[in-house]
Order: C-alpha cells, then sequence, then structure tokens
C-alpha cells in the first residue's frame, strides 16, 4: 500500500524516528514499523494524528490506497456476508437438531439419564456447531487480512469529513482470538443449557 512509503517517507523527511513519531501519536514504536512495513495499517484517530503531525492531509496520505481500499471492502464484504449467513444457518441447525433428536427419539441409552436421542443430538450439534464455528473464524480471518474495519472507518471519513463512534467491533479487531473465543463460549453455553433443559424435562 502507497500510505506505508509515504509514512517512512514523510518522517525521514522531518528527522523524526519511529519511537519519537510513536510518543507523538500515542502508539508502540512497533505500531509505527507494522505501518511502514505494511503489515498493518492506522485507523481513522491515528491518520488525524499523523497528518497533523508531517501537516499533510488525510486526503494526501491514503489517496494511493484509495482504490484499494474500496475494492477490499466491496470484494471482502460480499465474502464475509455469505459466510455470516451460513454461520447462522449451521449454527441454528446444530440447536434445532439436538432439540428435534431429543424430542423425537426418547429411548434410554443405558448411559447416565441420557436418551438415544440426546447423544445423536448431542453429535449432531457438535458437528454443525463446528462447521459455524469454521465460518466464523473465516469472517475473523477475512477482516484481519485486509483490516476491513479500519477501510470502512476511513472510506466514510474521506466522504463524510466526520469521524464516527468507535467501531463496535473494535475489541474483536484487536483481539481476533478473544472474539472468536466469545463466539464459540457463548454458542457452546447455550447449547448447555438447552441439553440441561432437556435432561431436565424428561427427568
Amino acid at each position: 500500500m502507497e500510505l506505508a512509503r509515504q509514512l517512512k517517507a514523510k518522517r525521514e523527511e522531518r528527522g523524526l524516528s519511529q519511537d519519537e513519531v510513536s510518543k507523538a501519536i500515542f502508539v508502540s514504536r512497533q505500531t509505527i514499523s507494522n505501518w511502514e512495513n505494511d503489515k498493518t495499517y492506522p485507523d481513522v484517530q491515528s491518520l488525524l494524528l499523523l497528518s497533523q503531525l508531517f501537516g499533510v492531509s488525510i486526503d494526501e496520505l491514503v489517496r494511493g490506497d484509495v482504490v484499494v481500499m474500496q475494492r477490499a471492502i466491496a470484494e471482502d464484504s460480499r465474502k464475509m456476508r455469505l459466510l455470516s449467513v451460513g454461520m447462522l444457518a449451521f449454527s441454528g441447525l446444530a440447536f434445532l437438531f439436538l432439540l428435534g433428536f431429543s424430542l423425537a427419539w426418547q429411548e434410554p441409552s443405558g448411559f447416565a439419564r441420557m436418551s438415544k436421542g440426546n447423544i445423536a443430538g448431542a453429535a449432531a450439534f457438535i458437528v454443525l456447531y463446528a462447521i459455524g464455528f469454521a465460518m466464523a473464524v473465516a469472517v475473523d480471518r477475512l477482516k484481519k487480512k485486509h483490516d476491513i474495519v479500519t477501510y470502512r472507518e476511513i472510506d466514510r471519513f474521506l466522504k463524510s469529513g466526520v469521524v464516527g463512534e468507535p467501531d463496535a467491533e473494535g475489541l474483536a479487531r484487536k483481539h481476533p482470538a478473544l472474539g472468536v473465543v466469545v463466539k464459540l463460549f457463548g454458542g457452546a453455553m447455550i447449547g448447555l443449557l438447552l441439553a440441561g433443559l432437556l435432561l431436565a424435562l424428561e427427568g
């Protein structure tokens, strides 16, 4: 991306080190290094601080990247929509199979207090939920790969000139693994509660 070259050039023009720039805009030196090596892309707030530090507009800093960002937003947004629909569909099917098998096949299994339907439903739930979870992971990887959330923020800013509210996905963007774990834990807890309710009703 063009911004990486721009940041390094403007920093060197002013005789600043990465450490000095990082302190001026309140980020780590590693963050500056990642931007200059095109590993990550700064968010709107960081771009505003960089533009003030270097005495240029945000438009000038990202001018060469706008088309690439808009293309990435369009292409990856379509993929993420499809994956999100698939994730919801498979997660929904997982709960339906768990409920359906448990209610329709109540023959005792001889394993604890579980019916054969409970066991079959749990097996179907695990498989279907795992597929939905894999799709959720794929969505997070797409976001991280092209910094889609950041690109959307920048695109909105360039069109409106207004810095939006803090992104609701900020935590997941900074800590993608944590976001995935939260999704997995939430779904698993719902599954366990549903299974417990079924066992209680059968008992």
